[in-house]
């Protein structure tokens, strides 16, 4: 496997005469902060970090095991939009990462960014629970799990989004997400 998969597509992207967005999805323990982060830097594309948008309020309740209102997850949901937004406006490449649990609200995130291709990092129940074990320093507990399994909606008929394995490896997965934009320019 290649060193840097994504130095050339960084130089390509730059070139594009359009904003790219790459959205990356999962519930708690999928990985996508660390692979979102990762692209970003890769890429020398802007990262937004959706848990960064949630108030205080809602991390406080996530924090104590309770899953936030859907008036807090929609007031979430409009200022990761707005910021998209604003990556357009300025014609800036991004990199989300955020749940993206809800239809309707990747629906209103597909509108809001520009060009965006949805990456759906998927795995097991058991190794989900065992990442989010691991972690430290992060408001949601493993306790969330299961609400936040609960709670997402299928992708199918999404055809934008791609949906990947979390048992590989960051590069691996790197990779993947790389070949599918390749595709796309």
């Amino acid at each position: 496997m290649q060193q840097d998969p994504t130095g050339q597509l960084a130089s390509k992207t730059k070139n594009a005469n359009h904003c790219q967005s790459l959205i990356i999805m999962g519930v708690a323990g999928s990985g996508k902060s660390t692979l979102a982060l990762r692209l970003a830097e890769q890429l020398s594309w802007f990262y937004l970090e959706g848990d960064d948008f949630h108030s205080p309020e809602a991390k406080q309740m996530m924090a104590s095991g309770t899953p936030i209102s859907n008036e807090m997850r929609d007031l979430w949901v409009n200022r990761l939009c707005a910021a998209l937004q604003n990556c357009a406006a300025r014609q800036q490449h991004v990199v989300l990462s955020y749940s993206g649990l809800i239809r309707q609200h990747r629906e209103r995130i597909r509108q809001a960014a520009s060009h965006p291709q949805f990456i759906y990092l998927q795995g097991n129940a058991e190794l989900l629970a065992k990442r989010l074990a691991q972690r430290q320093n992060h408001f949601m507990p493993v306790s969330m799990l299961q609400s936040q399994l609960a709670t997402m909606e299928s992708v199918d008929q999404e055809p934008d989004v791609l949906c990947l394995d979390i048992s590989q490896s960051v590069s691996e997965l790197m990779l993947q997400v790389v070949l599918k934009i390749e595709q796309q320019l």
